[in-house]
């Protein structure tokens, strides 16, 4: 699971890519750059955290490439790198060193979703973000350094909201894009904050950090070039003729040389994401884990763009069966999981499962700018909250269902049955009118349809009031109402249809 939150700041236990090394720049009479600046953010255990979340180090595990022939290990936890196991190697080789080793196939399309939630996270930090699969992601900082408190901050800052995850990840800041990538990919936390100080750096870049083709890097080793130092000392038109002008191009754009252009994480209009349950949920409270975290990555999303909804979608998957669909429609606007939370128990609580359920699908409504409101200082009780009354309504319509909540409206209209309209609660989609001057008392309970009266006994109280309207639409009425008493004591609305002679109907009751 990865959902920032907040947590003290200190690196993963058993990491020393944590270490935080500003380089000062060189001393020149020149004014310092003040171009971008990028963050560099290297998983070199994305596979695992994509597979393992928060798993801890109770047990040595390791993902390995299925369609390897050696089924070799492309990342291992702490406790079994403790114990011999490195990436690279195979299968058998690691199984060998630890026998009772937890062996997980690679799955990109989990790395594919981790980035993704990745990459919304760190729109915290700045607007413009950038994936680089299959493992890494850039930010360019330079204009949210003030807003942090500087580049040690925001360093800070960052590795905390991955390590409270379980999350490690080798950070680096220079003022291109690949070379940010480069010294993330080293391991070398840097805040390089000037593009001529990089081709000193280039000695402690090994070729691995430029994630070339495995023969150009072998090629180049039975040169004797181990680094990108002694890369930059081959001729450039002998290296572009042997090795081709596109990883030319990516050392100018390493060292600033020439521009390089990062494709801008874009976040979805709406929160859209599915999740897989463990075994198969009989009962709602199986279900809970996973709306936690359902609920918390959809928290963050909002959180980064600052919006929230007005309404949630959550679908129960079922095996070969159309899914079991929970809709809350919201009376007021929604940001944080702890109110959705209550208002999905409520009508969770209220489903039967007559199939178990093996996945949720959690989608949002179209996302709104949130506005934020504080308490003045001499506000107090309900008037400090102007949301209590939309929180009711939410909380009835939870419980009671959607269609068991609403607001009734009057209509400037003579006949009774069309003299109000159900409306939202508390919307404004229309406004209470007044009824039409001089106008007897009606009753709070009306029948939806008038129901006839058959050897009905009681006594008229008052009345008759004549109403005779409706012949322009074809639903014309001539009646004349009374209130009346029932032998029972109850007061009644009950009128009888013109001419004279008609039948009695009830159309009303007093409370």
């Amino acid at each position: 699971m990865f959902e920032p939150r907040p947590a003290p700041m200190v690196p993963a236990a058993g990491s020393r890519r944590h270490a935080l090394v500003p380089v000062p720049a060189p001393r020149t009479p020149a004014a310092p750059a003040m171009g971008e600046l990028w963050l560099a953010a290297h998983f070199s255990r994305l596979p695992l955290d994509a597979l393992l979340p928060g798993t801890g180090q109770a047990r040595a595990a390791v993902v390995t490439a299925p369609e390897d022939p050696r089924r070799t290990v492309v990342a291992c936890n702490e406790r079994a790198a403790r114990q011999g196991i490195t990436p690279g190697m195979g299968l058998n080789a690691a199984l060998a060193r630890v026998p009772g080793l937890r062996v997980e196939p690679r799955q990109p399309a989990a790395e594919a979703a981790l980035l993704d939630r990745l990459g919304r996270w760190a729109l915290q930090f700045t607007p413009v973000v950038s994936l680089e699969p299959p493992s890494a992601m850039l930010a360019e900082v330079r204009g949210s350094l003030d807003l942090f408190g500087g580049a040690m901050v925001l360093l800070r800052r960052a590795l905390a909201g991955l390590s409270a995850n379980g999350l490690t990840a080798s950070l680096a800041l220079a003022p291109t894009p690949r070379a940010a990538l480069w010294l993330a990919r080293a391991e070398l936390a840097m805040t390089v904050t000037r593009a001529d100080a990089l081709p000193g750096l280039a000695s402690r870049l090994p070729l691995a950090c430029l994630h070339w083709p495995e023969e150009t890097v072998t090629a180049l080793a039975g040169l004797g070039i181990r680094n990108v130092a002694e890369l930059l000392r081959l001729p450039r038109a002998g290296f572009a003729a042997r090795f081709g002008p596109r990883l030319l191009d990516e050392l100018d754009e390493g060292l600033g040389r020439r521009p390089a252009p990062r494709r801008r994480y874009v976040v979805p209009e709406r929160f859209d994401e599915s999740f897989d349950l463990p075994v198969a949920a009989e009962s709602v409270d199986v279900i809970e884990p996973a709306l936690e975290l359902g609920l918390a990555r959809l928290e963050t999303f909002l959180r980064v763009r600052a919006s929230g909804i007005r309404g949630l979608r959550v679908d129960l998957l079922h095996r070969g069966q159309a899914p079991t669909r929970v809709v809350l429609s919201l009376a007021r606007m929604a940001g944080d999981a702890s109110q959705l939370r209550a208002l999905l128990r409520e009508r969770l609580g209220r489903c039967r499962l007559d199939t178990p359920v093996v996945a949720l699908r959690l989608r949002s409504g179209v996302l709104l700018p949130l506005v934020i409101r504080d308490a003045g200082l001499f506000e107090r009780g309900r008037s400090s909250d102007p949301e209590a009354t939309a929180q009711l309504l939410d909380l009835l319509r939870a419980r009671l269902g959607h269609d068991a909540v609403f607001s009734v409206l009057q209509v400037a209209e003579h006949r009774p049955e069309r003299a109000f309209r159900i409306a939202e609660p508390g919307g404004m989609a229309g406004l209470p009118l007044p009824w039409p001057a001089p106008h007897p008392a009606r009753p709070l309970w009306m029948l939806a349809e008038p129901q006839p009266l058959d050897d009905w006994e009681g006594a008229l109280v008052t009345g008759p009031e004549r109403i005779e309207t409706g012949w322009w639409d074809g639903h014309d009425v001539r009646r004349d109402y009374y209130v009346a008493r029932s032998r029972a004591g109850v007061r009644l609305w009950i009128f009888r249809e013109r001419p004279p002679g008609q039948g009695w109907f009830l159309h009303g009751v007093f409370g």
